[in-house]
Parts: structure tokens; C-alpha cells; sequence
């Protein structure tokens, strides 16, 4: 049988051309990713190619959209340094729900919460109480921490409850203040029962606000006495209050602006209310999503951006070296929780301030939270479940305590501008 010759020729694929498919192929990838899954897919230099001489069209973002489809990104584009790393509050819970405009920590029932400043006003203490006795867990990230009975609390030992958290001013100085607070819950017959009486046991954190309240009289045992003795439900005072009449932000660089306290509550939809107070008195910049609102101001009054600075290595300002900080809170909640796990909620906790704050928890900060479990909650929701929900709860709802309370110092500075 006669067999039909054919010629065969083979091509030599040069290690060139490779690389030229290849990039192809995965621009021409992440356009029909896009296009199915309608989401935006970010090609840069859409090949393996870094230098320079990359013109325009190998820098592209390709969306699913017929009116724009595809938009130039360039090589400065530098969008990464302007928004904290990690999502927002409104994206984590959704569907354009948003935490309680008007929640507080004191939608907890049975918290109590008490605000005391010196005459100056610069300085001052904030308590937080359940006098009926609370689970605690804490937990503490910065590397400048002032505390008080954090050690007391922590699992395997024996304070399985407590009847508050003194936040305060005046740093180690303003730790003289917790007796003050449990002299007051003694005189009314709260604490562990002991032969000689009621035995209160309350945790503390301090800020560093000495520069800022410098000449006042720091915070002590009258002070934290006033702060108990004014402790309430109901509505939380906000702003340059307590704890946070001496607090302010932005002080790697720049001019610091005015901190506070702030606090906010959600209730997990037929579970456990989760709720925050803090005080914000940070070294870095305070976020709101994007944008910064209030931190280090450059001369011509805009921000600084702090995070920015230090990723471009610029020096800080001298006077930056001086500074302490510290952003302290106390995350309560109605959840059955035991030390263990209340001690992760804090933890958790920490998501909050990170993503509201940048940077943070750096050796300046003594960034502490705190939590307390009231264990009313009847939902049934316990153990590893609980604490996923409490504690990513928790993070939403400081991020959105910090907001506040710097939205509402600010404002009162402007009220203050406008009224002289």
C-alpha cells in the first residue's frame, strides 16, 4: 500500500515567545475572571517584566462594565498607603447594616458607667462597673502597658469575678484611683465576701497624658471615688470626658489633635448584646474606612498620614521620642463566657483598634482591652461559637467607639471655636 509522504517541519520555540504567551494568557485569564465574576482584577505590568519602558497598556485594571472597561493604573499609584490594611466595620457586617447610632456600652444591662475630670479638666478617670460581679479577660498588645490586677484575672487564677475596670489618666500616677473605686463598692456592699467585709476587685489601665495635663493635679483616690459614686445607665458621655479629657492622637509627627472617649453597641440578631467604651489616645492617625479624620496635622493643617511617613522613611519629629501613648478599652457583653474565652474576646478585640488605628501597638503604645462577661444572655450560644461571634462583634463595635469618641472631641473644639 502506497503511504502518502508527508513533510514535517518542527519550529524551535524560543524562551522570548514563551514569556510572550504566557502573559497574554493570564491577562486574557483575569479578563474573563472578571467579566464572570463581575469583580475588579488588578494586572500589573500584566506579565513577568518590572523595569522601565513598560508603556501604558500592560498596566491595566479590568472591570466588568461596558462604559468603562478597562482603567490605566500607574506606576506611582500609591492607594495602598492611603486606608488602614484590612476591611471596614460596614463591610464585615453587610448589607448595609450599620452598629447602633446611638448604642453605648450601658445597653448592657446592669453596667454602670462613671466620668470624673480634675478641676483643669486636662485629666480625669472613667469606670466602668457591674457591681453584681462580671467574668473578666484582658488582654494587652502594646509595648508601654500601665495596668493594674491584669495578672489577677487571667486564667488559673482565682478572681473568677469582677465588679469593674477603672480606665484613667495620668499614667502610673493616675493607678492611685483604683482605690478610690473599690472603697466605693465596698462602702455599698459589693466584692467577694470575706470575714472583714466585701472584697471589690477592679482591674485598671492608664494613658500617658502628662505633657497634655501637665500642671494639673493627677488622677487619685478622691478622683476615682467621684468617677464610682457618678456611675450610671443610660446615656454615655462622649468626647474630652473622663479618662479622656487629657487624650490625643497623631504624635509620631506633626501637631497631635484632640482624642476621647467613645463608645458604641451591637446586639448579635437573637443572641448576646456586645458593646465598647474607650479612650482614644493613640500615637498614630484615627481611620474612618479610608480616610484619616483626626491625627499628626502638617503646618498648612492637612494630615500628615502617618503610616505613609514611615513606609518612606521619613524621620519622626524630635519631639516624638518624648511621647507615650496608649489606647485603652473594655468590651461587655451578655454572653456566657469563662476567663479563658473572655480573654480571647479581648483579643479579637484588638482587630477593631487595628483597623481604626494606624500604626498601633508599637513600643510607645500600651494598647490594653479588657472584657466582662455579664453571662445573662439565654440564647444558648456558648463555648468556640460564642467566642467567634462575641469577638468579631467586639472588633466592629471599638473600631466604631474610637470614631466616635474623636468625632466628638473635635466637635466640641469647633463648638468651643464658634462660641468665643
Amino acid at each position: 500500500m502506497d503511504r502518502k509522504k508527508t513533510k514535517l517541519t518542527a519550529k524551535i520555540i524560543h524562551q522570548t515567545d514563551t514569556t510572550h504567551d504566557e502573559k497574554h494568557r493570564n491577562a486574557d485569564n483575569a479578563n474573563r475572571s472578571a467579566k464572570y465574576w463581575g469583580s475588579p482584577v488588578r494586572m500589573r505590568n500584566s506579565g513577568i517584566y518590572r523595569g522601565k519602558g513598560i508603556t501604558k497598556r500592560y498596566n491595566k485594571v479590568f472591570f466588568n462594565s461596558d462604559k468603562n472597561p478597562e482603567q490605566t493604573i500607574y506606576r506611582d499609584d500609591r492607594s495602598i498607603l492611603n486606608q488602614p490594611i484590612g476591611p471596614s466595620a460596614n463591610n464585615l457586617i453587610g448589607q448595609g447594616t450599620k452598629v447602633h447610632s446611638k448604642g453605648s456600652i450601658t445597653d448592657v444591662p446592669g453596667v454602670l458607667v462613671g466620668h470624673a475630670e480634675d478641676k483643669s479638666g486636662r485629666t480625669g478617670c472613667t469606670v466602668i462597673l457591674y457591681p453584681e460581679g462580671a467574668v473578666p479577660g484582658v488582654d494587652v498588645r502594646g509595648g508601654f502597658p500601665g495596668t493594674e490586677q491584669t495578672d489577677a484575672i487571667k486564667p488559673g487564677t482565682s478572681t473568677d469575678l469582677i465588679q469593674g475596670v477603672l480606665l484613667t489618666g495620668g499614667s502610673n500616677f493616675g493607678l492611685a484611683a483604683t482605690a478610690g473605686v473599690v472603697n466605693w463598692l465596698a462602702e455599698h456592699g459589693y466584692g467577694t465576701p470575706t470575714g472583714v467585709g466585701p472584697l471589690p476587685t477592679v482591674p485598671a489601665a492608664v494613658i500617658f497624658d502628662l505633657y497634655y495635663a501637665k500642671g494639673s493635679r493627677r488622677p487619685d483616690v478622691q478622683l476615682g471615688y467621684k468617677a464610682a459614686k457618678a456611675a450610671k445607665a443610660g446615656t454615655v458621655a462622649q468626647g474630652s470626658v473622663g479618662a479622656g479629657a487629657g487624650a490625643t492622637v497623631g504624635k509620631i509627627y506633626g501637631t497631635p489633635m484632640k482624642g476621647g472617649v467613645g463608645t458604641a453597641s451591637w446586639q448579635i440578631p437573637g443572641g448576646p448584646i456586645v458593646a465598647a467604651i474607650v479612650v482614644v489616645n493613640a500615637l498614630g492617625d484615627i481611620w474612618d474606612h479610608d480616610h484619616i479624620i483626626a491625627g499628626a496635622l502638617k503646618p498648612n493643617g492637612k494630615f500628615v498620614n502617618q503610616t505613609r511617613a514611615i513606609l518612606e522613611g521619613i524621620p519622626p519629629m524630635p519631639s516624638s521620642i518624648q511621647n507615650r501613648s496608649t489606647t485603652i478599652a473594655v468590651i461587655a457583653t451578655t454572653a456566657k463566657l469563662d476567663k479563658a474565652e473572655a480573654g480571647r474576646v479581648a483579643t479579637l478585640a484588638h482587630d477593631g483598634m487595628a483597623r481604626a488605628i494606624s500604626p498601633v501597638h508599637i513600643q510607645a503604645d500600651g494598647d490594653t482591652v479588657f472584657c466582662i462577661a455579664t453571662g445573662t444572655d439565654t440564647s444558648g450560644l456558648i463555648g468556640n461559637a460564642a467566642v467567634t461571634a462575641v469577638g468579631t462583634a467586639a472588633a466592629v463595635v471599638l473600631e466604631q467607639a474610637i470614631v466616635r469618641g474623636v468625632m466628638a472631641a473635635q466637635a466640641e473644639i469647633k463648638h468651643q471655636q464658634n462660641t468665643k
